[in-house]
């Protein structure tokens, strides 16, 4: 056995850490061999293989692995076999067998020869492995920060809409109290005050005696308690939508404008163009559309100022000539409500708690899959219009 002095490996493991240098050292022996410079190219490749180096290079699984096919943990197998062949070619030296140190040394020279080749072969192999690495990590930094951006953008966007739904969910409760008060009031200032002149009034009838005076107090109090249903069911008519089952949305536009007429003076017009098929509207978007129409021309009566309002009703279907562009499931519903009333700045309009009834139909118009667009200027009138296409 070859026996390697700890303070000679030690003093070599910083000098040569290169198989150039071990193969150079070979080449400036191999005609002059003898124990020593045997045992100090031995200690030349205990010094490699013990190397920071090498050590890397080993625990690298991409190098030899696919560039060389080698499956086992990564090795130079040729440089181990030279430090196996080193102690064959000590024994070989001290027995002065010839024959054998040739054909040993020729061994050796083949070796180191091929793991030349297989270290400047892993060099470059590792150098790309390298690159590819960074290449690969510095994708991942970049589609994770493309990631985290993303999210960034879809969390406030997120925060946003719930800040606008919080505003908007608050903007509602307070126009449900303010609807609320106003019931109260118009039901006390009303209804309430009706029922106690009726109530003044039969008290009366009691208390008369001829019958001509009564007959007339009875004939005055029948007339007054159907004045009085009729102020219910409006109020009834208002807030209860109509039953679609029965009632179409042509007719149930025909009576909104006949109340609207009658309980404000405006004077207010239905256009209706076209047949709605029974299978374009089901009850559901029948209503939403009616509270389109509704909360327009309630707008009308606050804010308009006008002397006319006109409800316009336009359904084309793709068989028919029309304006309107159909697409080829069906058709097209077009509803608008136009005044000549004052009018207004639509810039200036904001979609937020102000102005509930314009968000309100924007809401219902995106429930519909509809499109909803509101065109005035000062002094110019108001048109409201929405288009919905059959889906």
């Amino acid at each position: 056995m070859l026996i390697i002095s700890p303070f000679c490996a030690a003093e070599n493991t910083q000098k040569i850490v290169l198989i150039q240098d071990i193969y150079v050292q070979w080449i400036e022996m191999e005609h002059q061999l003898n124990i020593e410079n045997i045992d100090v190219l031995y200690r030349s490749i205990q010094s490699y293989l013990n190397s920071e180096s090498y050590r890397i290079y080993r625990f690298m699984p991409f190098s030899t692995a696919f560039g060389f096919g080698h499956t086992d943990p990564n090795e130079i197998y040729e440089i181990t076999a030279v430090s196996e062949l080193l102690e064959s070619l000590r024994c070989a030296v001290l027995n002065g067998d010839h024959e054998e140190i040739k054909e040993i040394s020729n061994n050796i020279s083949g070796n180191l020869i091929k793991a030349l080749t297989w270290d400047s072969l892993a060099e470059q192999f590792t150098t790309g492995a390298y690159i590819r690495l960074f290449l690969i990590l510095f994708s991942i930094i970049v589609i994770a920060v493309i990631i985290i951006i993303f999210l960034n953008k879809e969390l406030i966007f997120s925060l946003r809409r719930e800040e606008e739904g919080s505003i908007y969910s608050r903007a509602v409760l307070l126009a449900q109290e303010r609807e609320r008060s106003r019931l109260s009031r118009e039901l006390h200032d009303t209804i309430a005050q009706d029922l106690r002149y009726m109530s003044l009034e039969m008290n009366k009838i009691s208390r008369t005696a001829e019958q001509t005076e009564r007959e007339k107090l009875c004939s005055e109090a029948a007339a007054f308690q159907s004045g009085l249903i009729c102020k219910v069911r409006d109020i009834c008519d208002y807030l209860v939508p109509p039953d679609f089952r029965f009632l179409g949305l042509p007719d149930a536009f025909r009576r909104l404008c006949l109340d609207f007429r009658n309980r404000t003076g405006i004077d207010c017009r239905i256009d209706i163009t076209g047949e709605i098929k029974q299978d374009f509207l089901d009850e559901e978007k029948q209503l939403q559309i009616f509270r389109i129409v509704q909360e327009a021309l309630t707008n009308v009566e606050k804010h308009a100022q006008a002397t006319e309002a006109i409800v316009m009703l336009r359904c084309a279907s793709c068989n028919t000539t029309s304006s309107i562009t159909c697409k080829d499931t069906g058709g097209v519903l077009s509803v608008g409500v136009s005044d000549d009333g004052k009018g207004f700045n639509v810039s200036g309009v904001e979609k937020g708690a102000k102005h509930l009834g314009i968000r309100g139909m924007n809401e219902r118009a995106a429930f519909l899959g509809g499109s909803l667009t509101i065109n005035s200027e000062p002094g110019e009138g108001t048109l409201v219009s929405f288009i919905m296409e059959k889906q």
